[in-house]
């Protein structure tokens, strides 16, 4: 028989809505609203799991992490933090302090049954002292908690801008380079080692997107889509050509609806979330319900969907 999960946490609410997802999963769930209560209960019940809050009446929860993770006996208990905030420095200290995973505030029913089944399962991130906080924030990633993902864009995303911005004068393509980085950089995850900081491995990607997206003539730019310039979307513009010739040409317009309509409904709807409605990647996250870094992704892939179906759509067909 599995042993119960406890809970360790001083807010009423929480204690009564935390017990009431995970009964409902088949999981029995005790709760201790001291550290003090907690460690008590942790010795005497030897449980499956720890759910732990950061701020306690007697103790934080990185410091009681911290100090289970000096006793061996402790090592292998499975930790799951809780966070009011989705801050990069708290995800970083709670990763460091001994947490297995990590879950913020106000929670996602789904969401805490996934990291807590996880954690029992044993699927998420194992908890070594070899590896930095930000290299287990990034294996949790990789294990599947998405969130781990949006603290790392939520890090480094403006240092990245930052730091690219002397060599990429246009804002529209520097924004559009970052968000290639992180996109790949999400599909890549389970690649990083460790061996350098993440920001100098998507530094590395994005400064790749950027020579390759120089080094692509008549390369896909969503944003003449957006413009309702799609009469020379996906197709190389001679400067002999005229362009009241080619917003005229009906033709190649029908060819890039069509193309459009062979992308699957995910792709087709952030692309026009993105480009044609000019919503943010935290609006369009909120709006289908998906972390940011699945947005950023799907717009990566979506570009690339674009280019695929755009050369097999033959004008003839268009017509």
């Amino acid at each position: 028989m599995t042993s119960p999960i406890l809970y360790i946490e001083d807010e009423e609410d929480y204690q009564m809505l935390v017990r009431r997802i995970l009964n409902r999963a088949g999981l029995e769930v005790l709760i201790a609203e001291t550290g003090a209560e907690g460690l008590t209960a942790l010795r005497r019940e030897r449980p499956s799991l720890l759910i732990l809050d950061i701020n306690l009446p007697d103790a934080n929860g990185y410091t009681i992490a911290s100090e289970l993770r000096q006793d061996p006996a402790w090592m292998d208990l499975p930790i799951l933090m809780l966070t009011v905030r989705r801050r990069p420095d708290e995800w970083l200290r709670g990763f460091s302090s001994g947490a297995n995973d990590y879950i913020s505030k106000p929670i996602n029913p789904p969401e805490l049954v996934e990291r807590v089944v996880n954690c029992l399962e044993e699927k998420a991130h194992h908890f070594t002292r070899h590896g930095t906080a930000e290299y287990n924030l990034i294996r949790a990633a990789v294990a599947g908690n998405r969130a781990a993902f949006e603290v790392l864009i939520q890090k480094y995303r403006r240092r990245l801008i930052e730091s690219l911005a002397p060599s990429v004068r246009n804002d529209d393509h520097l924004e559009d380079i970052v968000s290639h980085a992180f996109a790949s950089a999400f599909e890549n995850l389970a690649e990083f080692r460790g061996e350098a900081s993440f920001f100098t491995w998507i530094y590395r990607i994005a400064m790749n997107e950027s020579v390759a997206a120089y080094r692509k003539p008549g390369s896909v730019s969503l944003d003449e889509l957006a413009d309702g310039r799609d009469s020379h979307l996906l197709t190389v513009v001679t400067v002999q050509e005229s362009l009241d010739k080619m917003i005229a040409d009906k033709e190649v317009s029908r060819r890039a609806i069509r193309t459009l309509e062979r992308l699957p409904l995910p792709y087709r709807e952030v692309l026009e979330m993105f480009f044609l409605q000019d919503l943010s990647y935290e609006r369009i996250a909120k709006k289908l319900h998906i972390p940011q870094g699945t947005v950023m992704s799907r717009l990566y892939r979506a570009r690339r969907l674009l280019q695929e179906a755009w050369r097999k759509v033959p004008a003839a067909i268009a017509r």
